[in-house]
């Protein structure tokens, strides 16, 4: 499908947007739209919503199709999978259960992962500690590779255990010593969401207990949600194949959540703005980037723009993409999702972060 066609097929397909603002809002109810269709045109995506949040006001843009033969349109309560985004979320909870005295950040996890099926064969895995698996500064290396895509497209409804996932890194050199250098590795969330479910007996339990309860966050999920019917499938190629199962299958610490942009906007308030989910002291460890890395603290992004420096994670796995971002001078959140893959790297976020703070 080219370019011309995507355009048309998003043009002719039901097109909403949700708006719920002051006057004084900057974005503009066309302008926001139009940034969102322009790149689903332009990237040749399925659909997406983009939403900001601010001033305890929020202005939702939903377009395109969320389930293409029954011709589903994404709507603002449409769920998708947030892929890496959801690590923040992870890591959140790991966050407060240390708030709460139950894990120690500076301790090594040895004892908490020992009983994964030949654990012992994962490099620096006796050595490192909780903050280290929280900003990639372990040295464990990355299970998520080639064999692993290989084996997941073979049987894409599997749901990896975090033996089963952790053995396509066994035997691998470790990226650096603990603590030594940053090596963003997807193995450490595996064994962080081994340690949640350690301790709440799921890892669905885990982030309720210490972030969906307390965000108020009621359309999200770890795995494909059961019961709902605002779900968007994932889509890839010109032709738009349905390759969702890989996502919903996807249960593991690194990224197991499935969610709508207004339960994202509500995690990051309830993070960064209220405190809700942990507290000032252990936020600010969280917001605070490693000696090998500025840019990355305890499972967030740290970066910034002309407009002002902001925290947040992006996403991207087979069939889908997440973004989100909060600034913390003006208390406003923006969340981009897509059940697609872009052509290019750069995020519209950019483009949404202009038109609201420029104006």
């Amino acid at each position: 499908m080219n370019l011309e066609t995507t355009g048309n097929l998003i043009g002719r397909v039901y097109i909403s947007i949700s708006l719920f603002f002051a006057l004084a809002f900057p974005v503009q109810a066309i302008s926001l739209e139009k940034i969102l269709q322009d790149y689903l045109v332009q990237q040749e995506l399925s659909g997406g919503v983009l939403l900001v949040s601010a001033q305890d006001q929020t202005r939702v843009a939903t377009s395109g199709i969320a389930v293409h033969g029954a011709n589903v349109a994404v709507t603002p309560e449409t769920r998708f999978y947030l892929a890496s985004s959801g690590k923040s979320i992870v890591a959140a909870a790991v966050l407060g259960f240390v708030e709460e005295g139950t894990l120690q950040l500076d301790e090594p996890v040895w004892p908490l992962i020992k009983d994964i099926n030949n654990i012992a064969q994962l490099a620096n895995s006796d050595a490192v500690t909780l903050r280290q698996l929280l900003n990639h500064t372990s040295g464990v290396p990355d299970y998520l590779g080639d064999d692993f895509f290989a084996a997941s497209e073979k049987q894409p409804q599997k749901q990896w255990t975090p033996s089963q996932a952790i053995a396509f890194a066994l035997g691998s050199p470790p990226t650096n010593e603990p603590g030594r250098g940053f090596e963003y590795s997807n193995t450490n969330y595996v064994l962080l969401g081994h340690i949640l479910t350690g301790i709440s007996g799921s890892l669905q339990a885990a982030l309720e207990e210490k972030v969906f309860s307390n965000a108020r966050m009621t359309q999200s999920s770890v795995g494909k949600p059961v019961g709902t019917s605002v779900l968007a499938h994932g889509y890839a190629g010109d032709e738009f194949a349905d390759v969702s199962d890989l996502a919903w299958a996807s249960v593991l610490g690194d990224g197991p959540i499935v969610a709508s942009a207004a339960d994202l906007a509500r995690f990051a308030m309830a993070l960064f703005r209220d405190e809700k989910i942990i507290g000032a002291k252990l936020l600010k460890q969280m917001q605070t980037g490693s000696n090998a890395d500025e840019s990355y603290g305890l499972g967030i992004g740290i970066d910034g723009d002309e407009w002002g420096s902001w925290f947040g994670h992006g996403g991207s796995y087979e069939g889908f993409e997440a973004d989100f971002r909060y600034y913390p001078d003006g208390e406003v959140v923006f969340v981009f999702l897509t059940n697609g893959n872009a052509l290019d790297d750069g995020s519209i976020l950019d483009t949404v972060a202009e038109s609201y703070f420029g104006e």
